[in-house]
């Protein structure tokens, strides 16, 4: 019998693309630096931020009302981590920022006094393909703009509901695949260059239909996979007790997408656009009262067995020079109070000064 081929994953060059490209992001955003000249300068950056800020506030008090237990959570592919900062002062949560990228999660010190809310969430670098944390630690994981950043979806959704204990992941502001689509061309300028945001928003909607855009993140080797179709959406997500995922397309076409596909789904289906959804999983698992960061820590290099079939991952132990794994033996360096927890050949990969460092004070 034909083994099933395994599901295509980041590869160390997409990684390096987008620790490359975040650390030119925290330069032009942070130190107004003109690095990345068909991206936003600092002001308007700062104006999106403001208005996500607001939005999430409106969406976790939301997600609260509908008995979404917030606390402890993890916010994936965090950045600058404006969204983990309003459930960390505004909800009173305690939680993880988790970013592949160093230099974003060291944003979060500026962005936290131009936002006025001071109090820091648990920072940690990491790899979502590996996630260092113990299975069924968070009751609440959600995400904004992250899945696409992956070539399947299975891998990284399996990552995220080993993780989740009872409870809830949120995902919203994600593409899925338009079947009404033909590339007879790839576009000139980036999508967010002044070239581009000067053109009437008709002509804008209808090259999207008939061309690639062009983008800096694809032109630093970060996936935007923007043809996940809804059959893949629905296979990713049947791991999950219940499911509500929303499906909006141009002029607010909306439907809802369900355990298979079907007619009403047609229009979202042929148009594309955005899909969000709240998916909950039900298990037996017992809560910390008050959990501190190092309870939910685990080591990204090996696993464990487990009784179920999700495999587990062996905690860690703080020690001077980090946070070591009993069972592997490797230690994973702290630095401006953001955690290192990649994968041991990652690590010294993606950012070897560091692993260097790390390896001659174990």
């Amino acid at each position: 019998m034909r083994a099933e081929p395994e599901d295509p994953r980041q590869t160390l060059q997409n990684l390096k693309g987008e620790i490359d490209f975040r650390a030119k992001l925290a330069r032009q955003h942070v130190e107004g630096e003109d690095v990345l000249p068909d991206y936003y300068a600092k002001e308007e950056h700062d104006r999106i931020l403001l208005e996500r800020v607001e939005a999430t506030s409106e969406k976790m008090a939301e997600l609260a009302r509908l008995g979404v237990q917030l606390s402890p959570f993890l916010e994936l592919g965090a950045e600058r981590g404006q969204r983990s900062l309003v459930l960390t002062n505004d909800f009173r949560a305690a939680g993880v920022a988790a970013d592949i990228s160093y230099h974003q999660l060291g944003t979060l010190d500026h962005f936290s006094q131009v936002f006025r809310r001071e109090k820091l969430p648990n920072r940690i670098c990491c790899d979502a393909n590996h996630l260092p944390f113990r299975s069924g630690a968070f009751p609440f994981i959600f995400c904004y703009g992250f899945l696409h950043h992956f070539p399947a979806l299975r891998p990284v959704i399996r990552e995220i509901f080993r993780v989740l204990g009872d409870g809830h992941f949120y995902f919203d502001e994600e593409p899925y695949k338009r079947v009404l689509r033909v590339r007879l061309y790839r576009q000139r300028n980036t999508i967010y260059s002044q070239a581009t945001l000067k053109k009437g928003k008709y002509r804008r909607l209808v090259e999207s239909f008939i061309s690639e855009p062009s983008s800096d993140e694809v032109e630093h080797g970060i996936i935007e996979n923007e043809d996940i179709g809804l059959s893949e959406w629905i296979s990713a997500l049947s791991v999950f007790d219940e499911r509500d995922v929303n499906l909006i397309s141009i002029r607010n076409v909306t439907s809802k997408l369900g355990d298979r596909l079907r007619f009403g789904n047609m229009s979202n289906l042929l148009l594309g656009g955005t899909i969000s959804g709240l998916c909950r999983k039900r298990c037996a698992l017992e809560r910390l009262a008050r959990p501190q960061v190092s309870d939910l820590l685990a080591c990204p290099d090996c696993t464990l067995e487990s009784t179920s079939d999700i495999f587990d991952r062996p905690p860690l132990v703080k020690s001077l020079a980090g946070f070591r794994c009993s069972v592997c033996g490797v230690t994973y360096p702290e630095r401006d109070g953001i955690i290192f927890l990649l994968p041991r050949p990652e690590l010294e990969e993606l950012y070897p000064s560091l692993a260097a460092s790390a390896a001659g004070r174990s």
